[in-house]
């Protein structure tokens, strides 16, 4: 019985490279989104506290000055929120091209796959009819030369 072999497979490693690039790079978008989030909620924290620690001076009596200061690292803070919120959209459109590369990789990789199964399948068969065709001939000889 001869080997089986895949006349695709260079184009099949070619995929399966591509694929593992694009896991990769989805990868890394998932986890700079990730980032980006943490960054985002560290600042809302630090404004949260900021403006309880205003609130409190504020109780037991600030200065025009300090309460103006407090005012502007506020707004500050409120600003930094925004354009770190601005790049997270930028982050997760990049998640979302590379989630479909993803998909398209998978699909292609998938595709290989399946002809592979196909080709291989019609190789069992012919094998089988090969096979059968040989063991008819053997007990065709046998049986013509017992005459």
């Amino acid at each position: 019985m001869a080997k089986f072999k895949f006349s695709l497979k260079s184009v099949e490693k070619y995929r399966n490279i591509t694929l593992d690039e694009a896991k990769a790079n989805y990868a890394k978008a998932v986890s700079d989104v990730n980032k980006q989030n943490e960054l985002i909620l560290k600042i809302k924290s630090e404004l949260a506290d900021i403006n309880r620690e205003l609130n409190y001076k504020n109780s037991q009596g600030i200065t025009i000055l300090e309460h103006q200061g407090y005012k502007v690292y506020i707004k500050i803070l409120e600003n930094n929120i925004k354009n770190e919120e601005d790049k997270l959209k930028g982050l997760k459109k990049i998640e979302h091209r590379r989630r479909s590369e993803l998909i398209v990789a998978k699909t292609d990789v998938m595709s290989i796959e399946k002809l592979r199964e196909k080709r291989f399948e019609e190789y069992k068969k012919e094998e089988s009819k090969k096979e059968a065709l040989a063991t008819e001939e053997f007990i065709s000889n046998q049986l013509s030369s017992r005459k």
